[in-house]
């Protein structure tokens, strides 16, 4: 999954799509780790200008998956300076222990998913309709 900026730029990571989106629990907070391999740390020369992160997500029936995601460090948000350093250390390894991604929890909702339960409508025959893999 991508964000907007990271979509426009061609980033190179996989979207989540409308299908990702509808599917996330609405009143949640979902956190982002920078947590690339080394190579992937923006570098001094321009070469790579984004962060690649894992994503801590909570799906609509209360499932915690993690993805992948690219963010442009201008975009990114640090957790809060209130938040307690224990807390954001939690976080950070939950969201690095979490091993069910999005990518498995739609192969398993995928059977069971339809507007009356979900809320979602796929569109026939469009590229967000089909499986995504988030790694």
């Amino acid at each position: 999954m991508t964000t907007p900026e990271a979509a426009r730029l061609r980033l190179g990571l996989d979207k989540g799509g409308p299908w990702l989106r509808a599917h996330l629990a609405p009143d949640s907070t979902d956190y982002l780790v920078p947590d690339p391999a080394d190579y992937y740390w923006p570098d001094p020369s321009g070469n790579i200008r984004w962060w690649q992160c894992t994503a801590l997500l909570q799906m609509f029936d209360g499932e915690q998956v993690t993805g992948m995601v690219a963010v442009l460090p201008a975009t990114f948000t640090a957790l809060p300076s209130t938040l307690p350093r224990w807390q954001q250390r939690r976080l950070v390894h939950l969201a690095r222990a979490t091993e069910r991604d999005t990518y498995l929890w739609r192969r398993d909702h995928k059977t069971e998913c339809s507007p009356q339960r979900c809320g979602y409508t796929p569109e026939s025959n469009s590229p967000s309709s089909a499986p995504a893999r988030d790694r």
